[in-house]
């Protein structure tokens, strides 16, 4: 069965009841004495009883009207606090922001621009979904990240990709390690003489430069394969091992020394992408600003 009423009916039956005074409760309102009592009408029309008892002066509650009261008041301020809520969401004041990027933006930019994103949304929380490009693309094709920043590969259908910039890769080492001691820039050949840990073979961007220095003759220098940078930085840090890492990469802010690779010099794109269907809240838009600027001037 269908119950005609709307909230309007509702919101002025408890204003009345807390008023005790229609005109009053219309007042607050901003509607007239006779427009409130139609929306008491509505209300005891759909319940099919009187909800007050009616006065000069005063009304006050009919056991009907009381049960009726005690029942919907908390739903209205409930309702009330989840529009308050998903507007201050709307405005960026509040809520959950997700995004999806490779593992260095996360590394060393992310840090970077925190700082600025959380001066103007401090109730933010931010949810960073670090991966490789398959799985980033994934995340914001099904809608469970705002956005993504991800190397090429072949979009779908329903995302829009903006190219942010162009990287290279560098040597990364600690600081101490004895091969790279006041070396400015090696080759990709010397490297088959070092421990060198790759990213997981499946990774696009290892298979690039795996498929380019094949092409260009060189020996494959990994020794050994990982899933995860903080295992590569691991490796780096603690045992000794060398990494390709793309020139994004801040070493320095880790500790750690970078120096440049070549022959041939390998170059990848990286993109701001999101579904084509969506559009960014406020917050995800100052974020992916904010990530893109200082990608950019990296």
């Amino acid at each position: 069965m269908r119950i005609n009423y709307n909230i309007d009916d509702i919101r002025a039956f408890c204003y009345a009841t807390r008023t005790r005074q229609f005109q009053k409760a219309a007042d607050l309102l901003f509607i007239s004495p006779s427009a409130l009592s139609r929306r008491i009408a509505n209300i005891e029309s759909a319940i099919g009883g009187p909800v007050f008892h009616r006065s000069t002066r005063h009304v006050r509650l009919t056991t009907l009207g009381a049960t009726f009261y005690d029942q919907v008041s908390p739903l209205l301020a409930q309702m009330d606090d989840c529009f308050s809520q998903a507007m201050r969401i709307a405005q960026g004041d509040e809520g959950n922001l997700v995004f999806a990027c490779i593992a260095t933006v996360a590394y060393s930019t992310l840090p970077q621009i925190l700082p600025q994103f959380h001066a103007t949304h401090p109730s933010v929380l931010v949810s960073v979904r670090d991966g490789i490009a398959t799985s980033i693309m994934n995340l914001v094709e099904q809608g469970h990240a705002e956005f993504g920043i991800s190397t090429q590969m072949a979009f779908g259908s329903a995302i829009v990709a903006e190219k942010i910039t162009s990287y290279g890769f560098n040597i990364v080492c600690a600081k101490t390690h004895p091969w790279l001691n006041q070396r400015k820039k090696v080759t990709w050949q010397e490297l088959h003489t070092q421990k060198v840990v790759g990213l997981n073979p499946l990774s696009s961007t290892r298979l690039q430069i795996d498929a380019e220095l094949r092409s260009a003759g060189i020996e494959l220098p990994w020794t050994i394969e990982v899933d995860q940078l903080s295992s590569i930085l691991g490796l780096v840090q603690n045992e000794g091992y060398l990494a390709v890492l793309p020139t994004l990469f801040d070493a320095k802010r880790h500790g750690l020394r970078s120096v440049g690779v070549d022959g041939p010099t390998i170059e990848r794109d990286l993109f701001f992408a999101k579904r084509r269907d969506s559009t960014l809240s406020p917050q995800s838009q100052l974020l992916a600003e904010l990530l893109c600027k200082a990608i950019r001037h990296a």
